[in-house]
């Protein structure tokens, strides 16, 4: 199959919204939109950009529309993940009282069968509210997905742990927490500190806590097995743009913003960084990304 160079722009019709839409954060938490929706775009067309941008095979397009069907329109989050000029997805699925089938990873498994093949297949018995997978450009030319993330939330506070399951067995990934700018900024520069990454005597703390984009809903910390991370939520579109830009995301993607940004001020975006720090004392933005539903 001939795929697209990475870059190439395909012309192919927007997503617009419809009356029945739905607006989730990447936590799949409602919001309102920040104006009238009518006639603008879905945040969906995001992941459709990335796609092209990536020379993604039309078989990935496929996979999704196919997971679209099944688990119902805005009922997937997906992750646009970038590091040094490579993009990939990671798809998210909620299911917090375990009563939509649909969305369980044994459902998703079938759903994406005939593109590709999620080898893990976690016990329904494990209480995750979330599990969420990777994929990539070449995944959907019969590949396989062989790390399915499970996530186990917190009691009686917003956040969680996560874990990696594959064919080595169980691992744990990754702890986070979700809190509020506005309210608990003394909670979100202490667990940004607890870090054995960064040294906070040599890295400004303006290179993490961005002040462009600390006027959001919430921030999440996360530590993570090789990183920490920060994670954005409820940002408008003037402030993604500042994201992808700063974070050089291919231009193709920040053109895309860019154009359509009259049609996409009325949704609000996540967006996260995971960032180490080198021995000579800079600081590593070894990921970031940004998130749409589908």
């Amino acid at each position: 199959m001939n795929q697209p160079a990475i870059g190439t722009s395909i012309d192919r019709e927007l997503s617009y919204t419809t009356p029945a839409d739905r607006f989730f954060d990447y936590c799949l938490q409602p919001y309102d939109p920040l104006r009238n929706p009518s006639g603008k775009l879905r945040s969906e067309c995001l992941l459709w950009n990335s796609l092209d941008v990536a020379g993604a095979p039309k078989a990935l397009d496929e996979a999704l529309h196919a997971i679209q069907g099944s688990a119902g329109r805005d009922m997937t989050v997906c992750g646009i993940k970038h590091q040094q000029g490579r993009m990939w997805w990671e798809l998210y699925f909620y299911d917090r009282l375990k009563e939509d089938p649909a969305v369980r990873a044994e459902s998703i498994s079938a759903v994406v069968a005939p593109w590709f093949r999620i080898v893990p297949r976690p016990r329904e018995t494990v209480p995750y509210f979330m599990f969420s997978f990777d994929v990539h450009p070449e995944t959907a030319a019969g590949g396989t997905v062989d790390v399915v993330n499970l996530y186990l939330p917190y009691y009686q506070v917003q956040g969680g742990r996560s874990y990696k399951l594959s064919s080595n067995g169980m691992e744990m990934d990754n702890v986070y927490r979700f809190l509020h700018p506005k309210t608990e900024i003394h909670e979100i520069l202490h667990e940004i500190h607890q870090s054995v990454f960064v040294d906070y005597s040599r890295v400004q703390l303006s290179r993490i806590l961005l002040p462009e984009l600390i006027d959001c809903n919430r921030i999440c910390v996360a530590k993570k097995r090789f990183a920490d991370a920060v994670y954005y939520s409820g940002i408008d579109v003037s402030q993604l743009l500042y994201f992808l830009r700063t974070f050089a995301y291919p231009a193709q993607v920040t053109a895309f913003v860019e154009m359509h940004r009259a049609q996409l001020d009325h949704l609000r975006f996540d967006v996260g960084i995971d960032y180490t720090m080198l021995p000579d004392g800079s600081l590593l933005m070894t990921k970031s990304s940004y998130y749409c539903t589908l």
